[in-house]
């Protein structure tokens, strides 16, 4: 008969030793990745190929098209087993047109400005009104304003954005100001750019591909203040206003969906995205091209690593995610009966600033998977996970499947300066920290799908309903409009039958 102590040693040798030897090779094949990333001699000409040669991806343009067809060629070229598109349909079609604003009386000068995305178009010949003063548009400022609001122009006033939550208030803001204008009868709105030096970006107002209510326009700081001293020394302030906006019905945008196929269980998945449509001042390089090459970075190095994960990993560009995630909300829509087979989804959406932890949407359960699986990268410094949820980027309605969901925090400082900007192009990307990033992206990625247990279970509707009180999601939801989809059944994870 042998020893207790030995048999019990013998037993802990036993389940240790597999594990030991798992994080081994888990190891080694995370020192290939982190290898073949910062080898790669295809990451900076990828980007300047999307920044500066196809540019700017507005839904609808030519530009968008070249950049689904160049997405498609460039995962085939990384090595992806399969490539394919899938279409989905936005509500209408809008581009600027040669947007005029000036101030008429009591003086005349230009004002430099940019139509808010999917705003109708002012009537032929332009708007002439008075400007009234929005205010910040706080709750209840311009509803104040009462009758007096009533075929007028309200400009609203902001105070400069540094931080990535300035810009959060800034959006809250004008959605407030916007819906107290209509009530109000106002003819159009006016905001002033929330960045000095004249520098001017573009945002879209409501969530769901939609024409919005009223001709709304973003217009330089320092011509709105002048605007304000003028309605500040009580003199009557008059502009024209000519927005001719083009907007369309109905069209068909692309997703780019690529896989790379895991060794032992192809069906399942683990999802990473990054949207490819950008806003068009700029060239949309840190929003999202340098998230777009991250991809293909990553699907490159997964293609041809020795070793496949067990799990298929699936490479999902999005399109519409700047009108309110409309093409992850299609896809999550048409494959809402595959997401039982959906280990995680990981989306990338904020600039090159290096990654200090992953969201986890409330999910503390998935915290232990997650460290885990970037357990080789540890080092670099990217575990301050957040248990946040919120609605801004494309992991929303996985979340709301249930699905476990990963957002990359990222360091915004170079990032929030240029936010939907012109100012959002080649020269403000970090090459240095895209690479860094992409390292730590693709490890993290290799093993959630390399691990032998899910990241986590796929949520009942019900853990839904909870996570959305325990974390307040439901009330961001409530607030932009989108909480009687849910309620209903129309988004989201269906009521079982």
């Amino acid at each position: 008969m042998r020893h207790p102590t030995y048999c019990a040693f013998a037993l802990l040798t036993a389940l240790v030793a597999p594990l030991a030897g798992q994080n081994l090779a888990s190891e080694r094949v995370s020192e290939r990745i982190l290898s073949t990333i910062a080898r790669s001699s295809s990451l900076e000409p990828s980007l300047r190929t999307l920044c500066d040669e196809i540019g700017p991806r507005l839904p609808g343009t030519p530009g968008m098209k070249r950049a689904v067809e160049w997405s498609v060629d460039a995962f085939r070229k990384a090595g992806a087993d399969s490539v394919r598109t899938e279409a989905f349909e936005i509500p209408a079609s809008w581009q600027e047109g040669d947007t005029r604003i000036e101030v008429t009386y009591p003086i005349r000068f230009s004002v430099r400005g940019a139509a808010s995305a999917w705003t109708p178009p002012t009537r032929r010949g332009g708007l002439r009104a008075e400007v009234l003063d929005g205010g910040t548009g706080a709750e209840g400022f311009i509803r104040r304003l009462g009758s007096r609001a009533k075929g007028k122009i309200v400009l609203v006033r902001s105070d400069i954005v540094r931080t990535f939550l300035d810009l959060g208030n800034e959006q809250r803001d004008t959605t407030i100001a916007l819906r107290e204008a209509a009530s109000v009868g106002a003819a159009a709105v006016l905001f002033m750019s929330t960045r000095p030096h004249g520098l001017l970006y573009r945002h879209v107002n409501i969530v769901d591909g939609r024409l919005d209510v009223m001709p709304t326009a973003l217009i330089a700081r320092e011509e709105a203040q002048r605007v304000i001293r003028l309605l500040e020394s009580n003199e009557t302030v008059r502009m024209h206003i000519r927005l001719p906006n083009k907007t369309g019905g109905p069209f068909k945008d692309r997703n780019v969906v690529a896989d790379v196929l895991g060794r032992e269980t192809p069906d399942e998945l683990v999802i990473v995205g990054a949207h490819l449509d950008s806003w068009d001042l700029g060239t949309g390089c840190l929003d999202n091209g340098a998230n777009v090459v991250l991809l293909l970075e990553t699907a490159r190095a997964l293609a041809s690593a020795r070793q496949r994960p067990r799990r298929t990993v699936r490479f999902i560009l999005f399109s519409g995610e700047e009108l309110g995630l409309l093409g992850s909300r299609a896809y999550a829509q048409t494959h809402r009966d595959e997401l039982d087979s959906v280990s995680a989804v990981v989306v990338h959406d904020m600039g090159t600033g290096n990654i200090k932890g992953y969201s986890l949407g409330g999910r503390r359960d998935i915290q232990t998977g997650l460290m885990q699986a970037m357990e080789p990268v540890a080092g670099r410094g990217a575990n301050a996970h957040s248990f946040d949820a919120f609605f801004g980027s494309d992991h929303f309605d996985f979340l709301l499947q249930g699905v476990p969901t990963l957002i990359a925090i990222q360091d915004t400082t170079d990032f929030v300066p240029v936010y939907h900007s012109s100012a959002d192009t080649f020269d403000k990307v970090s090459l240095y920290g895209l690479r860094r990033q992409t390292g730590t992206a693709a490890v993290t990625i290799y093993n959630l799908a390399d691990s032998p247990e899910p990241l986590g279970k796929r949520l009942t509707r019900r853990e839904i309903e909870e996570l959305l009180d325990e974390t307040d999601l439901d009330k961001q939801m409530k607030f932009l409009g989108l909480w009687e989809e849910w309620a209903q059944g129309l988004r989201g994870r269906r009521q079982p039958e």
